[in-house]
């Protein structure tokens, strides 16, 4: 067991056995931990990220670093096809089980308002949004919404709601202890919260590139059980709930739990229930992952003997370069689309637009998941390179 530097979020645990250790190699800009224990803690179960970095490191890098902003790489605003189906399937199971249509709602973490969207198409008519990013607040106030820059840990004067929800927004945040708090806060007495991450069960399944929810983001890794644990424990009564897959993008699915609770009077005395089963499902993820890294490792060997150019400078980079022998290639630029990237060093390489290509130099395409639409990329841009792909990955059930 591990003196964690970071007690269990959710039954306040100093003790935890270290199940992986996660390494990343990240631009030089980045604040967030380069190396961290994804750990289950000894009395809960509960597995989550033992990260040395203080929750104002993760509000500082979501107000200044925010890829949700965005709407050709980020989530939450509906504009593609797949993120629109989620956003109004959530807003179809909440207008199921909420009786009114004319109380505060307020969505935490509202990225560009995909949601607050969804929700007033059902009916619901006093929708707000606060997110840490200012462009996001100001493309949901464009929308006609009521919108705030700020955070769980940056609430300006909001009142208090009827309904609060946080949809893949928990598993971000370091400290849940005051965030529930907060929470609490903002949630009339017979008030309503819901919560929705990442279902940690699920990962080996839904797994198609190789430790992507062991990322630099993602610190806790919730499973129906713990989520729970955690609600119940910060005064919410569960009252609807369970797992799901949706899909993030063609055959990218994802794991899911959510979790529907009322404010309670204050919390139970009770310990958390030990969740044996999130112990167990993340073991069979990290053997999958790693077996997965091997296979990626083994088709970028042969191109080590020339320079390079890679394309894609996310979560699936950052552990290529430090765990497969990508790191020792002879990188001549890193090429990525996101306007916020580019100018920045990796390695001390240059993070350029695909546009900027060396049209000599070999690209290799870091995503298990968006092969085929680099490829289209490339082409418009009218690039003639080598192509170099990963191995497609089994799809989720298969080995």
């Amino acid at each position: 067991m591990k003196h964690l530097l970071r007690p269990c979020p959710i039954c306040r645990g100093s003790l935890g056995e270290v199940l992986h250790t996660q390494h990343f190699d990240l631009p030089e800009e980045d604040p967030l931990p380069r190396e961290y224990d994804v750990v289950a803690c000894g009395q809960c179960g509960f597995a989550f990220a033992d990260t040395p970095a203080p929750q104002s490191t993760y509000d500082t890098y979501y107000s200044s670093r925010s890829k949700y902003e965005d709407r050709t790489v980020g989530t939450g605003g509906g504009d593609s096809v797949h993120d629109r189906q989620r956003l109004e399937d959530l807003a179809g199971f909440l207008a199921e089980q909420v009786p009114w249509r004319d109380r505060a709602v307020l969505d935490v973490g509202c990225a560009n308002g995909g949601l607050l969207q969804a929700l007033q198409r059902c009916g619901f008519t006093r929708l707000s949004g606060i997110d840490p990013s200012p462009r996001c607040a100001a493309n949901v106030r464009a929308l006609g919404f009521d919108a705030h820059t700020g955070g769980l840990f940056a609430l300006p004067d909001l009142g208090r709601f009827a309904l609060v929800s946080l949809s893949h927004v928990l598993e971000h945040v370091r400290d849940l202890d005051s965030a529930t708090t907060a929470l609490r806060g903002l949630i009339e007495e017979d008030g309503l919260l819901y919560v929705e991450t990442p279902d940690a069960a699920g990962y080996a399944e839904c797994l198609r590139a190789p430790f992507q929810d062991f990322n630099t983001e993602h610190i806790n890794h919730f499973t129906r059980r713990s989520l729970e644990n955690l609600l119940i424990g910060a005064g919410f009564a569960p009252i609807a709930g369970g797992e799901k897959v949706f899909e993030a993008g063609h055959d990218v699915p994802v794991a899911a739990v959510f979790a529907l609770a009322r404010r309670a009077s204050s919390p139970p005395a009770q310990p958390p229930v030990y969740d044996q089963r999130s112990v167990d499902r993340v073991r069979t993820y990290i053997e999958r992952s790693a077996e997965q890294l091997r296979r990626i490792d083994g088709v970028i060997a042969p191109h080590l003997g020339g320079p390079i150019q890679v394309w894609g400078t996310g979560q699936l980079l950052f552990k290529l370069l430090h765990d497969t022998c990508l790191g020792r290639a002879q990188i001549r630029a890193f090429l990525d689309n996101n306007p916020k990237l580019q100018g920045s060093t990796l390695r001390g390489v240059p993070v350029r637009s695909p546009a900027d290509a060396d049209p000599e130099v070999p690209i290799l395409v870091a995503s298990t998941l968006h092969g085929e639409a680099i490829a289209a990329a490339a082409r418009a841009l009218g690039l003639l390179n080598e192509l170099i792909f990963l191995p497609a990955l089994p799809r989720p059930g298969q080995r």
